[in-house]
């Protein structure tokens, strides 16, 4: 009976690490961490213009690489991400709504769960 309710504490306190600070659990559960500096969410871009996409990440233990996506086309493939933060060139992007993805890879490229995105509107 006492190993239960040793077992029950642990759990409490875990969920309730998680629930406090979920990016700090997280880190040091050993997940990967991406964060999107620019643009933000719903900025507004200049068709024509050179933008580029700026972002920290660490990578989990399985994480290899990123794979960049602009509205589900080939992925651009970074994999200079030891030293952040980031800097990619985005394609040209014609005007209206485009959702830009960071997504961490294996070295095999299989994805890891780890992603953030942005929607940018194009003008």
């Amino acid at each position: 009976m006492k190993l239960l309710d040793h077992f029950t504490v642990c759990v409490a306190l875990i969920a309730l690490t998680v629930l406090v600070n979920p990016v700090q659990a997280a880190d040091s559960a050993g997940m990967g961490v991406i964060a999107i500096l620019a643009p933000t969410s719903d900025a507004v871009l200049q068709s024509g213009a050179e933008n580029k996409l700026e972002f920290n990440v660490k990578l989990s233990p399985r994480g290899h690489h990123l794979h960049i996506y602009v509205d589900n086309q080939d992925p651009i493939i970074e994999r200079n991400v030891a030293h952040c933060p980031c800097s990619v060139a985005l394609p040209k992007l014609t005007p209206g709504k485009h959702v830009i993805v960071i997504k961490e890879a294996t070295s095999g490229h299989a994805m890891t769960g780890v992603e953030r995105s942005v929607t940018v509107t194009v003008k």
